[in-house]
């Protein structure tokens, strides 16, 4: 009779933990300044602003909390994803249709299939460890000999997805890396770049939450890592894990939220292993990271409203705006869409004296696709990146060149 009695508990208890909900909201809050903006930064992410408006896509726990605050705010709000992870397959591959973006362990054999064929061009590391063990897969992208000591030579970083569902961010820097490396011998301003930069390029910062994000060949919406928080939720927002400034805004200190800090800067292997190789590599003088979505270019400071004045304020406008030319996406500040404390340019600029961007991706909105926007997007994102992925590069001996340029 125990046994029977044990064995239907069991059962009751898979059946409940197989249909969990990972439910994901849309939501549209009426929002008429920064100022209101960085108060609901506070407990959402915002994905999009439009004029007097925010938009957003948010877990269970995010939308409890916007109506418990933002009552009066809130337009709409309806389901977004709805999945139940329990029910799914182990299977890590994206779903039908968007075959095309990498997996894990694909963006691992493309960029080793990079280092052997181009062996005098390349070198494969890795930046760390994730979490869960995985590998945050990077590559290593020059024509100066090794011989040449680091400090004198002009380096350059691009980053991949810190937040899991934007997979896009991925795929642009991966394609960067093909880019450069087939292009050496043909195209003579890739090979005088080349010839005296150091590229660093780690398309997958957070595999664990990438990968979650579409297993069972399901989109989820995710964004943060995996971390096993203490009162049973998982993750930590990585782009508001870093320490310049953590904590002091457009982030929460609630496990359960989809900006959760983390317990403390640095907390999550992931964002360690930026830093730590950072560290190691004082001849890095420009930083891009890749996220999705708004068309955006957006420079420090993130965590506050104030520029970072003098000269280096007039670089980041003036790269910003020449680079807009190109893509298309606006320039801006990052605090003039709200407050975000804890960012990777953030902390790079502000530790590291480091000139960091970041560009928000392709599409523009929620309604072109958003988070998941198709394969379709892949190459003509990455095309209109090209020239400021290369121009960033150019000016990583002396970003203050810029000045000068007519």
């Amino acid at each position: 009779m125990k046994s029977l009695l044990l064995t239907l508990l069991l059962s009751i208890s898979f059946s409940v933990s197989a249909v969990v909900s990972n439910t994901t909201y849309f939501v549209h809050l009426k929002a008429k300044d920064a100022k209101t903006r960085s108060e609901i930064a506070k407990y959402i992410h915002i994905d999009q602003v439009i004029d007097d408006s925010v938009y957003s896509v948010v877990n269970e726990n995010d939308l409890k909390e916007l109506q418990k605050n933002f009552k009066k705010q809130i337009v709409e709000s309806h389901v977004y994803i709805q999945a139940s992870p329990g029910t799914l397959g182990d299977e890590i591959e994206f779903p039908r249709g968007d075959e095309k973006f990498h997996t894990h362990a694909e963006v691992v054999t493309v960029l080793n299939d990079l280092a052997k064929k181009y062996p005098n061009l390349t070198e494969r590391f890795s930046l760390g460890t994730s979490l869960e063990g995985q590998e945050i897969p990077a590559i290593k992208i020059t024509a100066v000999s090794s011989n040449r000591p680091n400090l004198f030579t002009p380096g350059i970083l691009f980053l991949g997805a810190h937040h899991a569902r934007e997979h896009l961010s991925t795929e642009v820097p991966l394609l960067l890396a093909k880019y450069l490396v087939e292009n050496y011998h043909s195209n003579s301003e890739i090979k005088k770049l080349l010839d005296s930069r150091e590229v660093y390029i780690a398309p997958m910062v957070n595999p664990d939450g990438a990968m979650y994000d579409i297993k069972g060949k399901k989109y989820k919406s995710w964004r943060k890592n995996r971390a096993v928080n203490t009162r049973g939720s998982f993750g930590v927002d990585l782009n508001r894990n870093y320490s310049f400034g953590w904590g002091t805004g457009g982030s929460s200190r609630n496990e359960r939220s989809d900006v959760y800090m983390g317990p403390k800067p640095f907390s999550e292997p992931e964002t360690l292993a930026v830093k730590a190789f950072i560290d190691a590599k004082p001849n890095i003088r420009i930083l891009l990271t890749f996220h999705t979505f708004s068309e955006l270019i957006l420079y420090p400071w993130g965590g506050k409203n104030d520029g970072v004045g003098g000269r280096d304020q007039k670089v980041f406008e003036k790269m910003a705006k020449t680079m807009a030319k190109w893509n298309g996406y606006k320039p801006e500040q990052a605090s003039d869409l709200y407050i975000a404390s804890g960012d990777t340019c953030d902390w790079a600029y502000g530790a590291k004296n480091i000139f960091c961007f970041t560009f928000e991706l392709s599409p523009k909105s929620m309604w072109r696709g958003g988070f998941y926007p198709g394969a379709k997007v892949i190459d003509r994102t990455f095309n209109v990146n090209i020239k400021p992925a290369l121009y960033l590069l150019k000016h990583a001996g002396n970003p203050y060149g810029v000045l000068s340029e007519l």
